[in-house]
């Protein structure tokens, strides 16, 4: 498996705690994820407390380093922090060291001074936050911003609200920019969304626009009203007007003395995760100039409240109410909604609950896990080493292109688990694969499918393509579907049956067609094609031969130049189904009916092989009678060497074949193959239609 070496830096001090050194200390741990990440995350100040750096070094693939220990003798700053162009100097030692794939930096400053170094171009994403989103955004600002964006192949920008008010400011088309949703620790507990306490709770900095003076206000009124009434407040971060000396005394002095408030300072997320889980209200609740239908920036401290399962308070907007809903019941304005929905919701246990579960429900696409599958592939598209793909199953026929594409890109290195039934497999060779793999294509969602779910490896991503007989068979009933990144179907029916057989995640599920070389069978027909039917594959019973012979026997009775060629194994070559009873005789009554009948020199087996390009130059009507199908690949293959399929309705086949080639009876059947066309303009017209699966 590869190894992929990132280096995490921002330009915040995690010796206090806000949203972007929360955002910084959740970074490390969400990329960490995949054990074969390396994180090395350079801290911008001396450590004064391990509030957040103390649980990432408890992380063994994270590597906190400490620049004024290791580069003390270069660092110039007297205030113990980092300025921007030593922290890019360090960067630059620790690539040269170290050879990232990948590196993601915060902080506006930081990113022009990395803008400098051409060796970060192409492997660095900057992280946007610190620029007006709106009008009030300058000129100079808008042109760093344009500039930024051209220099670097990738950004990241926090919510689709930044990223669409980023286009419009610069007017771009925005396809460079990934999103990074604020992310928050994963839940492996469910809340108990239970009122216990009367306990309030503010975590995060201290700033007008926060409220700080407000909350303080509004918690004094509570405990008049109801002295169980009580706010827990965490933090120690001033900024702004705040950070005043006089206006910063005093804000200390009334956190201190009010005996309706437990002020506890800065702690460690850790803690913090502890306090929220023993209070019962979140506050989230910031002034209109930040929290408004314009803001594009989503507060990771409302997930985190949410994830423990607790209500928060928060202010009505467009975004808030695409997270929480409409109907979500505790969205506060002024002070007075604050005293109104705080008293209605610690009373009424149904309305707490309600509004716990709808913001619980809402933060679980935040979490590390969720932020990590989205952002895999992206993140692992910087490793320069080729992607091992394992390519697993039975039956690999239908994937051959695939493999021959990858094996041919030296982007990829391809090996085969080839299993030698839908369960029997070498448990050596495929343990020995799983090793190796960063990629696992299950051809066939059978006992290929169940292994691999089961062994799958945190950091690897599982593919399974699904054809037809899995829905039949137990193997998908036994498959942990969490650990299948996705299904592929290869019709629109198939895709809705699996769904609503199996439950298959639909957001896990997608349509695409079985692959077919158009150009290879872009050949010239040979002379009289257009009497010569073709079948190919007719084992098991289900195809359906005889009645491919009852349309031919028709055809040939008017016409004698029709022959009917039937291409693939006979069924006395394979063992397992002549070992059924019910098969046997089917296929013994077909062999019958062909000796015996006139018309017996005009049925011609041809032998199963790779040549079907050249077995289609003599086929002008391609016959799919059977019972029931996948997406039979032989009808796309036939239309793209210019033959016409004739296709029963089997379920399914009008959503992936035009219905003009689709018929209900023998009658229909003989009627539309007398009917073919077979000008240049039709047969080109098949032919187009199969062009967009090469």
């Amino acid at each position: 498996m590869s190894r992929l070496r990132i280096l995490l830096y921002g330009d915040i001090d995690l010796n206090f705690m806000d949203g972007s050194a929360v955002w910084l200390a959740s970074m490390a741990p969400m990329l960490a994820l995949s054990p074969n990440i390396q994180v090395d995350l350079l801290l911008k100040a001396k450590e004064q407390n391990t509030h957040l750096t103390g649980a990432l070094k408890e992380i063994p693939n994270v590597h906190c380093i400490q620049p004024f220990n290791k580069f003390s003798h270069q660092i110039l700053s007297k205030n113990a922090r980092l300025s921007v162009s030593e922290a890019v100097q360090i960067m630059q030692q620790l690539h040269e060291e170290n050879n990232y794939d990948l590196v993601i930096i915060r902080g506006f400053n930081l990113v022009r001074e990395t803008m400098k170094y051409e060796m970060f171009q192409k492997i660095t994403v900057p992280y946007l936050t610190d620029f007006k989103h709106d009008e009030r955004s300058t000129k100079e600002e808008r042109a760093d911003l344009k500039r930024v964006y051209e220099h670097f192949d990738h950004l990241f920008l926090q919510t689709k609200e930044t990223k669409e008010a980023f286009k419009k400011l610069i007017q771009v088309d925005g396809d460079k920019i990934q999103l990074l949703y604020p992310m928050i620790p994963d839940t492996h507990i469910q809340p108990t969304f239970s009122n216990k306490h009367f306990r309030l709770i503010y975590s995060g900095k201290f700033h007008e626009d926060w409220h700080t003076e407000e909350i303080i206000s509004v918690t004094k009124k509570l405990a008049a009203r109801d002295s169980r009434i009580h706010t827990q407040v965490v933090g120690d971060k001033f900024q702004d007007r705040l950070r005043e000396r006089e206006i910063q005394l005093r804000i200390k002095q009334e956190l201190n003395n009010t005996q309706a408030i437990d002020w506890v300072g800065a702690v460690s997320r850790e803690d913090c995760q502890k306090l929220i889980e023993e209070a019962d209200l979140g506050i989230s609740w910031r002034s209109a100039a930040l929290d408004n239908d314009e803001s594009v920036e989503l507060s990771s401290k409302l997930l985190e409240y949410g994830r423990l399962g607790k209500p928060a308070l928060v202010r009505r907007t467009k975004m808030h109410e695409a997270l929480l809903g409409k109907d979500y019941p505790l969205f506060v304005e002024t002070e007075a909604d604050f005293i109104e929905k705080t008293e209605m919701v610690l009373r009424d246990e149904d309305l707490y609950r309600e509004a716990a579960v709808k913001i619980y429900d809402a933060s679980q696409y935040f979490t590390f896990k969720a932020a990590y599958d989205r952002l895999k592939t992206f993140i692992w598209s910087f490793k320069k080493a080729p992607i091992k793909i394992v390519f697993a199953g039975h039956d690999l026929k239908f994937a051959t292109m695939l493999i021959e594409y990858f094996k041919g890109n030296p982007a990829f290195e391809v090996q085969l688990d080839v299993f030698s039934s839908h369960e029997k497999h070498d448990e050596k060779h495929s343990k020995a694969c799983l090793e190796w793999a960063d990629v696992i294509f299950c051809e066939w969602g059978l006992g290929n499918l169940v292994w691999y779910a089961e062994h799958k490896k945190e950091h690897q991503t599982l593919i399974a393509r699904l054809h037809f007989q899995e829905k039949d068979l137990k193997f998908l009933r036994h498959v942990d579907m969490n650990k299948v990144d996705q299904f592929i179907v290869i019709t629109p029916y198939m895709l809705e049956e699996f769904y609503n057989i199996f439950q298959i995640p639909r957001h896990k599920m997608c349509y695409i067609d079985n692959l077919i070389d158009a150009e290879k069978l872009d050949l010239s027909k040979q002379e009289n094609s257009r009497f010569h039917l073709g079948i190919c594959g007719i084992l098991p019973a289900r195809k359906r031969v005889d009645l491919a012979l009852d349309v031919f026997e028709e055809l040939w009775q008017e016409n004698k130049q029709y022959k009917l060629f039937i291409k693939g194994k006979r069924p006395e070559e394979v063992s397992w189904l002549m070992a059924r009873s019910q098969e046997r005789d089917y296929y013994k009554a077909v062999s019958e009916r062909i000796e015996q009948a006139p018309w017996r020199e005009n049925v011609i087996f041809d032998p199963h092989g790779n040549d079907i390009p050249e077995w289609l130059q003599k086929i002008g009507f391609l016959l799919s009678p059977s019972d029931y199908e996948g997406s039979h690949v032989s009808i796309s293959e036939a239309m793209a060497s210019g033959s016409i399929p004739i296709i029963r309705n089997w379920k399914g086949a009008d959503t992936v074949y035009q219905s003009r080639y689709i018929v209900s009876a023998v009658k229909e059947a003989v009627t539309a193959i007398k009917e073919g066309k077979w000008q240049k303009a039709d047969v080109e017209e098949r032919k187009k239609i199969c062009m967009a699966k090469i």
